[in-house]
């Protein structure tokens, strides 16, 4: 079942049945659906930013959200495009920051800039990823 609508959307992570629940996480929905739910319904954003199939012009709008929880989710995601990772780099949170330095997918030019960072989980975090990365090279 694919959703579509916003309520429809709001409905199924709202709702204290299981299966809703996990619809809300795996259904697809039409982009204008998206667009509705994150303009319409803001506190769902986390929600949209869990959802597995929210294409990837929905996680770059939601990547500038102003609440560090949706943008976090956002660097978490396992198939988060490297731009969008890129982008998240340069967060202002600490928490995505870690995300991002930890992400198997992260651009080596954003694991780079993080190697800087001022906290030293972001930055231990990030030099372990390069040199784990230059290990692979190595190994190849």
């Amino acid at each position: 079942m694919a959703i579509k609508a916003a309520a429809d959307f709001v409905r199924l992570v709202e709702s204290d049945d299981p299966e809703d629940r996990r619809l809300a996480a795996w259904d697809d929905a039409p982009l204008p659906v998206w667009k509705s739910v994150i303009e319409n319904y803001p506190d769902m954003r986390f929600w949209v930013a869990h959802n597995r199939t929210v294409p990837a012009e929905i996680l770059r709008t939601l990547a500038g959200d102003s609440d560090w929880r949706v943008r976090h989710r956002i660097a978490s995601r396992a198939s988060c495009p490297g731009e969008i990772l890129e982008m998240l780099s340069r967060d202002s949170h600490d928490s995505v920051a870690s995300a991002v330095a930890g992400h198997p997918r992260a651009p080596v030019a954003a694991i780079r800039h993080l190697a800087g960072h001022p906290w030293n989980q972001v930055r231990d975090k990030a030099i372990r990823q390069l040199a784990e990365r230059a290990g692979e090279v190595d190994a190849k």
